[in-house]
C-alpha cells in the first residue's frame, strides 16, 4: 500500500518512487497512469460534487469541490490528466494531490500541471475500503480565472426606494455580478446586478489605484442580509471563469424603523425660569437574518432626542443632542424635540413633539421709554457674567419676523438693573404689539441651559392716540339711564398693556359730570340717574399702565322717555276694537230704532176687515196707494162728529141714541189712525220707507188720503159684512 493508502501491483510502486524521486513536481504523484479501481460510479448521492478548478492569480491555480458524506475518516484526492508531448511523440501524464479532509487543493505551474494545453480534472474520496469519484471537468485553466469578491469595506446606500452597494476591486475591471439577500421569514433570493464598467476611480480611499463596481437591490421594510460575488467576463460575453465565493454579509436595516417608547414628562416653569424634562424610553428590538445576528448594521444603533431652541436664534448654536434617559432644565422658551434613530444610513427622524413655551407666572417689570429716536429697555440683573438674549416678536405674526440681541456681559450696575438701548433697531414706532421675551445664561454656547428672565408686551408707537375707542352710541335703556357701546380699543390686542376704559358722560350746561371706570373685556356700560330734556355729551377713553388714553370724540345726546313700540302696538289695537265696538252697538241701535218707527201691521188675511162675500169673488184686496183704490165713489157729505160736551142739554132722543152712538164710535176710532198717521207723515216717514214685505203692511194705505171719505166707505163695508155673517170669521175660513 502506498503513501495515499491505495493498493496495487509493484509496478505501480516502483513508477511511483521513480516519480517522487523528480524535482520538477511537488504534487504527491505525477506522470501515473490513470487508474480504474473506483469502486462508485460518479453522480453517487454520496461523496464529492461540484469540482471547479480556476486560476487564482498569475502563476497560481485552485480546485476545490463538495462533499457530501461522513467527515470522519475521509481522505480527498484531487487527480488531472493532461496530453505532454510534441506531434512526433505525446504521452499523457497524470497527477494527483492528496488533501486530507480539505475540499481545496492550491497548485502552480511548477507542480507539472500544463496550463495552456486541456486539462481533466476529478476527485477522488476514500472512506474506509469504498473509494468515491466526482465527475470529470476539462478545461484550460490559464484562461479560466476565479477573481475575488469584494473583500474591502461595501458601502450602502439607499435612494427612492433602492439599495445601492459600491466597493473597490484591484483586479481588472469587466467582471459580471450577482448579489443574494434574505429576510428574517425569506430564504436566500438570487438577483443579478449585470455587467460593470470600469469607472476609472475607486470609491473608497483604502486601496490605492483601485477601481469601483456597484450594484442595486430592492429596500425593504424589513432587515436584509446581502452578499456579493463576481464572475470574470470575456470581451465577447462569455463568462471566463467560476463564480467567486460570496462576499461577507452587508446587513441593511429596514426602510420603516419601529417607532421607540419615548415619554416626556415636563414639569411647570420654576421662579428660577426653567422646567424639568424627563426623558424616558428604551430602543426596540429589530428582527435580523440569521447572518447579522452578530454582525452591526441591520440593528438601530441607538436613539437619540434632538433639542432644538426656536427661541433666540441668534445664538451660535440653536440644538442639541441627548440620549434618552437625560433629564434637562429647560427655559420657557419654545422648543421642537426630534426623536432620532441613528443607524448605518445615519440618523432618521422618526417623530416631532413640540414643546410650547411658557410665560412665568410671577409678574416682572419691563421698563420701556422712549426719547426721540432712541429706545430703552431695561429689565433686573441677574448675577455678575451672565449673557442676555433680548428677544422681540409681532405679536401674532410667525418666528420669521422674529428679531434678537445678544448682551455681553457688563460690569455690575449699582442699581442691579441691566439697560439695552437702539436708535433705528428694532424699530418699534411701528404701532403694534410686540411680545419681548429675555433669557440669560452663562453658558451661551449650550441651547439647553437658557433661563428666562421675563416676558412682557409692549404696544409701539403713540399707544394713547392709536388705544382711543371708536364708534360710540347710546341707546336708551330705561326710564332714566342710557346704554353706551363702543368698539373695542386696539391695545385690546396687545395682552397685559390696556388697563380699563374710562366713560365720562356730562350735561353741557355744565351742572353734572360723571365718569365710570369699566374693565377691559367689556365694550359697554349703563349711565342712570339722567333726566330728560337735557343735553348729555359722553366720551370714552383706553388707559394703559404707563399713561392715561386719549378721550374719544364728544356723543351728542338728549335724553327723552320713548315710549315703547310694544305700548303703541296695544294702543292701536285698543283704538281698532274701541271703533268696532261703537259701530257694532251703533250698528244694533240704528236697526231697534227703525223697528220702532216702522212697527209691523196687522195681516190683511187675519182680519174681517178685507174678507169679502162671495158676489165678490172671495177677494183681499191688497192696495198700495190710495191712487190704487178700486172704488167708485159716490158724493157723500162730510163726517161730523160730535162729541157731547160738558155744556150739553140732554134733549135728543133715545130711538137715535143707538145709531148715534154707533157712528160716532166708528168716526172717532178712524179719526184716531188718521191722526196717527198724519203725525207719521210729519216725522218724514213715507210710504217706501216701510218694507212691504208683510202683507199684514198693506193695510195702511187705505187709512190715507181723503180722511172722510176712506171713514164712510169703511164704515158702509163693516155694516155689510156684520149683517151678511152671524158671526165674526175666522183666518182662512170662507164667507
Amino acid at each position: 500500500m502506498d503513501k495515499m493508502g491505495l493498493p496495487g501491483t509493484s509496478k505501480h510502486i516502483t513508477f511511483l518512487l521513480l516519480c517522487q524521486l523528480g524535482a520538477f513536481s511537488r504534487g504527491d504523484g505525477c506522470c501515473v497512469e490513470r487508474t480504474s479501481h473506483s469502486e462508485e460510479a460518479s453522480g453517487s448521492y454520496l461523496g464529492p460534487r461540484n469540482l471547479s478548478c480556476y486560476r487564482v492569480s498569475g502563476a497560481d491555480y485552485e480546485c476545490s469541490w463538495q462533499y457530501d458524506g461522513p467527515e470522519d475518516n475521509v481522505a480527498h484526492f484531487l487527480w488531472c490528466c493532461f496530453v505532454r508531448g510534441n506531434t512526433n511523440f505525446s504521452q499523457e501524464c497524470c497527477c494527483y494531490f492528496s488533501s486530507g479532509r480539505s475540499q481545496t487543493v492550491q497548485f502552480s505551474e511548477q507542480d507539472g500541471i500544463s496550463t495552456l494545453s486541456k486539462v481533466n480534472f476529478w476527485v477522488e474520496s476514500r472512506l474506509g475500503n469504498r473509494t468515491m469519484k466526482s465527475q470529470e471537468i476539462s478545461l484550460y485553466l490559464y484562461n479560466w480565472t476565479k477573481i475575488t469578491p469584494p473583500l474591502g469595506h461595501i458601502r450602502v446606500s439607499r435612494s427612492h426606494g433602492q439599495l445601492r452597494m459600491d466597493w473597490n476591486v484591484s483586479d481588472e475591471a469587466g467582471a459580471e455580478v450577482q448579489f443574494r439577500r434574505r429576510m428574517p421569514t425569506t430564504n436566500w433570493t438570487l438577483g443579478d446586478c449585470g455587467p460593470q464598467v470600469n469607472s476609472g476611480l475607486g470609491m473608497l480611499g483604502d486601496i490605492h489605484g483601485s477601481s469601483s463596481e456597484s450594484c442595486l437591490c430592492p429596500s425593504e421594510n424589513m432587515a436584509q442580509e446581502i452578499q456579493i460575488r463576481r464572475r470574470k467576463r470575456l470581451s465577447s460575453g462569455a463568462p471566463g471563469g467560476p463564480w467567486s465565493n460570496w462576499s461577507m454579509p452587508v446587513c441593511v436595516p429596514p426602510d420603516l424603523l419601529p417607532q421607540a417608547e419615548i415619554k416626556f414628562l415636563v414639569e411647570p416653569l420654576n421662579q428660577g425660569g426653567r422646567r424639568r424634562l424627563t426623558i424616558q424610553g428604551q430602543s426596540p428590538q429589530l428582527a435580523v437574518p440569521p447572518g447579522c445576528r452578530d454582525r452591526p448594521g441591520a440593528q438601530v444603533k441607538k436613539h437619540l432626542v434632538l433639542v432644538r431652541m426656536l427661541s433666540c436664534r441668534c445664538q451660535a448654536h440653536t440644538s442639541k443632542t441627548v440620549p434618552l434617559g437625560k433629564t434637562l432644565n429647560l427655559s420657557g422658551a419654545a422648543y421642537v424635540l426630534d426623536v432620532l434613530a441613528e443607524t448605518r444610513f445615519g440618523r432618521s427622524t422618526l417623530r416631532k413633539w413640540p414643546l410650547p413655551a411658557q410665560e412665568l407666572t410671577e409678574t416682572r417689570t419691563l421698563n420701556v421709554s422712549v426719547e426721540g429716536n432712541v429706545t430703552f429697555m431695561q429689565w433686573a440683573a441677574q448675577a455678575p457674567g451672565t449673557t442676555y438674549c433680548l428677544e422681540w416678536q409681532p405679536w401674532g405674526q410667525d418666528r420669521n419676523h422674529t428679531r434678537c440681541t445678544l448682551i455681553a456681559p457688563e460690569d455690575e450696575d449699582p442699581a442691579k438693573m441691566v439697560t439695552h438701548s437702539w436708535s433705528s433697531k428694532p424699530n418699534l414706532d411701528q404701532e403694534e404689539c410686540y411680545h419681548i421675551t429675555v433669557f440669560a445664561s452663562k453658558n451661551p454656547k449650550n441651547p439647553i441651559l437658557w433661563a428666562t428672565v421675563l416676558s412682557s408686551y409692549y404696544f409701539g408707537g403713540n399707544a394713547s392716540r392709536v388705544g382711543t375707542p371708536r364708534h360710540v352710541s347710546v341707546r336708551n335703556y330705561t326710564e332714566n339711564s342710557v346704554s353706551v357701546e363702543w368698539t373695542a380699543s386696539q391695545l385690546s390686542t396687545c395682552p397685559g398693556v390696556l388697563t380699563q376704559y374710562v366713560v365720562r358722560c356730562a350735561a353741557e350746561d355744565g351742572t353734572w359730570e360723571s365718569e365710570w371706570l369699566v374693565p377691559p373685556t367689556k365694550t359697554q356700560v349703563t349711565l342712570d340717574k339722567l333726566r330728560s330734556r337735557v343735553v348729555y355729551t359722553v366720551q370714552v377713553r383706553a388707559d394703559t399702565a404707563r399713561l392715561p388714553g386719549v378721550w374719544s370724540h364728544p356723543q351728542r345726546f338728549s335724553f327723552e322717555v320713548q315710549i315703547s313700540r310694544l305700548s303703541i302696538v296695544f294702543a292701536s289695537l285698543g283704538s281698532f276694537a274701541s271703533v268696532l265696538l261703537v259701530g257694532s252697538l251703533g250698528y244694533i241701535g240704528l236697526n231697534r230704532a227703525a223697528w220702532h218707527l216702522c212697527p209691523p201691521l196687522p195681516t190683511p188675511s187675519g182680519s174681517a176687515a178685507v174678507e169679502f162675500s162671495g158676489s165678490q169673488g172671495k177677494q183681499a184686496w191688497q192696495w198700495c196707494s190710495p191712487e190704487d183704490f178700486p172704488e167708485v165713489l159716490y158724493p157723500r157729505d162730510a163726517l161730523v162728529v160730535e162729541m157731547p160736551g160738558d155744556g150739553g142739554d140732554g134733549t135728543e132722543s133715545l130711538q137715535d141714541a143707538p145709531e148715534r152712538a154707533l157712528d160716532t164710535r166708528r168716526p172717532l176710532e178712524t179719526e184716531r189712525q188718521v191722526q196717527g198717521l198724519s203725525e207719521a207723515r210729519r216725522l218724514g216717514l213715507a210710504r217706501e220707507d216701510c218694507p212691504r214685505d208683510d202683507l199684514a203692511h198693506v193695510t195702511l194705505p187705505l187709512l190715507l188720503g181723503d180722511v172722510t171719505q176712506r171713514a164712510s166707505v169703511l164704515d158702509d163695508l163693516w155694516k155689510t159684512l156684520k149683517t151678511a155673517e152671524p158671526g165674526p170669521p175666522t183666518l182662512g175660513q170662507e164667507a
